[in-house]
C-alpha cells in the first residue's frame, strides 16, 4: 500500500510538471501573438500571469521537497522525484524568457514602422515546437523522444544566429528602425534560451529513465 501511495504521489507532482509546461505553451504562444497581432491585452496577460506560473513551480518544488523529506524515496523513484523537480526549475525560467518576449514586444505594437517579423515568428513557432515536444516526451516517459528534440536544436541555432545577422543588418541600413531591431533581437536571445532549456530537461528525462547524467547539447 505504501508503495502504491508513493506512485500516486510521483503521478501527482508528474501532473504538476506538465500543468506547468502547458502554462509556458500558452504564455509563449501569447507572447509572440501578441507581438505579430499588434495585441497589447495579450501581452500584458503574459507579463501578469507569470506571477501564477511562479507560485505554481514554488508548491511543485515544496511537494517534491517533503515528498522527499517524508516518504523517503529511493533508487528510480528518487530518480523520479528529483528529475521532476530538476524540470519545474527549467520550466519556471521558460515562464520568465516568455515574460521578458512579451515585455519587449509591448512597446514594439505602437510603432507604425518596424522591421520584417517574418523569421522571428518563424523561430518563436519552432521553440514552441520543442517545448510540446519535450513536453510529450516527459509526459511519456520517452527517454528517445527526448533525444530526439534535444537533437533539433541545431536547427534553432542556425535561425536564431541568421536572424541576429539581419537586424545588426537592419540596424546598420535603417536608423529609425535600430530601437525595434534592439527588441526584437533581445526577444530572439530569450526565445533562445528557452530552446536550450528544452535541451535541460531532454537531459531529466534520460536522469528518469536511466539514473544517468548525460550532456545532450
Amino acid at each position: 500500500m505504501a508503495d502504491r501511495s508513493l506512485d500516486v504521489e510521483i503521478t501527482e507532482l508528474r501532473d504538476d510538471v506538465r500543468l506547468l509546461g502547458q502554462l509556458v505553451v500558452e504564455a509563449l504562444a501569447a507572447a509572440m501573438g501578441g507581438l505579430i497581432e499588434r495585441d497589447g491585452d495579450r501581452l500584458r496577460a503574459v507579463i501578469a500571469g507569470d506571477a501564477d506560473l511562479n507560485e505554481r513551480h514554488r508548491r511543485e518544488r515544496e511537494r517534491a521537497l517533503v515528498l522527499i523529506g517524508e516518504r523517503h524515496p529511493t533508487g528510480p523513484a528518487l530518480h523520479q522525484v528529483v528529475g521532476l523537480m530538476l524540470m519545474g526549475s527549467e520550466l519556471e525560467r521558460m515562464g520568465d524568457h516568455a515574460k521578458s518576449c512579451a515585455r519587449l514586444a509591448l512597446p514594439l505594437i505602437e510603432l507604425r514602422s518596424r522591421p520584417r517579423l517574418d523569421d522571428i515568428e518563424r523561430l518563436g513557432a519552432f521553440v514552441e515546437e520543442q517545448v510540446r515536444d519535450i513536453l510529450a516526451a516527459v509526459t511519456e516517459g520517452d527517454a528517445r523522444r527526448a533525444q530526439d528534440v534535444a537533437a533539433r536544436d541545431d536547427r534553432i541555432d542556425r535561425i536564431y544566429h541568421r536572424l541576429f545577422d539581419d537586424l545588426v543588418e537592419t540596424m546598420r541600413e535603417h536608423s529609425d528602425h535600430v530601437y525595434a531591431a534592439t527588441n526584437l533581437l533581445f526577444m530572439a536571445h530569450n526565445l533562445e534560451r528557452i530552446a536550450d532549456r528544452v535541451t535541460n530537461i531532454a537531459e531529466d528525462v534520460v536522469f528518469l529513465d536511466s539514473g544517468r547524467i548525460v550532456e545532450l547539447g
